[in-house]
């Protein structure tokens, strides 16, 4: 199985504090998330019409993180961050093929989805540039720790699709339009001078999910 989202991963915005006891304080993220999903799909026929599936899909959502202080006219210290995401979909459908028409299949199908994020990278840089005073950046500095922006690895949600299968030769190919809908964001906040989460949302996790996919079997 494979498709394209046809929403985006995330909101995301801008953030400037103002002027604040001499110091200002600016903040961007900016999404770089993969428009593409993969991964291996099991369906087991029922009775009447009916089947079970289950998918394993894999997504990629990265997003970049900037910020920039400046103390007064002493200069501006810059950080950047670039974080690599890997996220796992696991959905789980009952499907109904409504009644076959020549060589094509209507079907639609419901479920529950729960996904996963399974893995976080983040390449970080961070200098202080004094006023006209031109600095070098150094080597990004690589982590796995989980982002401050990161509240629930996991998230659960309810899954509708519809679709259409058809014969080309041996394979079954059947594309299909899947919406789910999450109870939760996994991604949402904005980190704060201090370093710590705020409720501000800089990034947060769209909750409705549209994609298209395709499934070829046999």
């Amino acid at each position: 199985m494979a498709g394209v989202p046809l929403t985006e991963a995330f909101e995301t915005a801008a953030f400037d504090s103002g002027l604040v006891a001499g110091v200002r304080r600016q903040i961007n993220y900016a999404s770089r998330a993969k428009r593409y999903t993969v991964g291996p799909a099991v369906e087991v026929s029922l009775p009447f019409g009916l089947a079970l599936e289950f998918d394993a899909l894999y997504k990629r959502l990265d997003y970049n993180f900037s910020s920039s202080v400046r103390p007064g006219l002493f200069g501006t210290f810059n950080e950047e961050q670039d974080n690599i995401v890997s996220r796992w979909d696991l959905p789980l459908l009952l499907k109904y093929r409504v009644r076959t028409f020549g060589s094509r299949t209507p079907y639609v199908s419901a479920g529950l989805n729960t996904n996963y994020i399974v893995n976080t990278t983040q390449l970080s840089r961070a200098v202080f540039t004094p006023s006209g005073v031109p600095v070098a950046q150094g080597p990004p500095v690589k982590t796995r720790n989980p982002p401050a922006e990161l509240k629930y690895r996991s998230a659960e949600g309810v899954v509708i699709a519809a679709g259409l299968e058809f014969h080309v030769h041996r394979l079954r190919a059947a594309p299909e339009v899947r919406y789910t809908r999450w109870a939760h964001e996994n991604f949402r906040g904005i980190q704060t001078p201090a370093g710590i989460q705020s409720n501000l949302t800089g990034i947060q996790s769209k909750l409705n999910q549209t994609e298209v996919l395709l499934t070829l079997g046999w």
